[in-house]
């Protein structure tokens, strides 16, 4: 089952913490971006991700805690809260810095590219590593185990314009010998490009709204269950949508739909509708 208490109480505590009013760490719902904290900052996000497969229907929350080491060095980890996830859902990523699966999840950050182009505008590059350790025994009929998730992403960041393309890698481990079960890999890669229009490019106390456009595509292997390779399980998805990131002092809220564009399963799986994601973010 999902781990709950110790995200709420970490959300609730930071709330009540006074914060500058610059955020940084932030960036698009689905897609991965460059951005990382400053040097020993903290900020705390809770995320909703809702999700549509044909008649079954979930929504899990996700708070996450994440730390600046450095300037360019991050440390994040999220749990999951099940509020209604249906049985043998398709294993997915949905946030690029969060899984929609029922992990625990621990992910380092290292922008370990950055140059100034002028004025509030640069390119940088960002790594990103990570651990998963499932929280149930079983899932869509395989056994679980830990995994691991890499990923890399690029891309240019201004006072008004935003773009960044990147790539993601998910493994789980294989569980038993004989008779294995091996929930199947994900490859993910995503682009995105936003706009900060011209009545919100102000400072604090200005409100700050970008809105975006956002691509997710998504190849996920055969799931192997009891040393038998399911016919029905993986494919290739792509999804598409408009989101927005407003900013406010120490808090920010993100979000908003995708929807399939592309589709190829491997078998005769039922065709996933809509994501949708409300990300709320507080830093400190």
């Amino acid at each position: 089952m999902g781990l709950s208490r110790p995200g709420l109480w970490a959300l609730l505590l930071a709330s009540a913490v006074p914060a500058a009013a610059v955020p940084q760490g932030h960036g698009p719902a689905y897609g991965l971006s460059t951005p990382t904290l400053g040097k020993g900052r903290w900020s705390v996000d809770l995320a909703a991700m809702r999700r549509v497969v044909g008649t079954a229907k979930s929504l899990m929350l996700r708070p996450m805690v994440s730390h600046g080491l450095t300037e360019d060095l991050q440390v994040s980890v999220s749990v999951p809260v099940l509020l209604d996830v249906a049985p043998g859902l398709p294993g997915a990523r949905g946030m690029a810095r969060m899984p929609t699966t029922p992990d625990v999840e621990v992910l380092g950050a290292w922008r370990f590219q950055r140059r100034a182009t002028g004025v509030g505008a640069r390119l940088e590059s960002t790594l990103y590593l990570g651990v998963d350790y499932p929280t149930d025994a079983v899932r869509a009929g395989a056994r679980t185990a830990p995994g691991f998730v890499g990923a890399a992403v690029t891309g240019y960041a201004s006072r008004t314009v935003y773009a960044w393309i990147g790539g993601l890698y998910r493994r789980y481990l294989t569980v038993g010998d004989g008779m294995p079960d091996h929930l199947g890999d994900v490859w993910m890669y995503t682009a995105v490009v936003g706009y900060r229009p011209r009545p919100f490019q102000h400072d604090y106390p200005a409100p700050d709204w970008r809105v975006f456009v956002e691509a997710v595509g998504e190849y996920s292997t055969k799931t192997t269950i009891g040393g038998n390779v399911q016919p029905d399980r993986g494919g290739h998805q792509v999804f598409v949508g408009p989101t927005l990131l407003g900013l406010y002092g120490s808090w920010g809220i993100s979000g908003g739909p995708v929807f399939p564009v592309h589709r190829r399963p491997n078998g005769s799986q039922p065709r996933e509708t809509l994501r949708f994601i409300v990300n709320v973010t507080h830093w400190f």
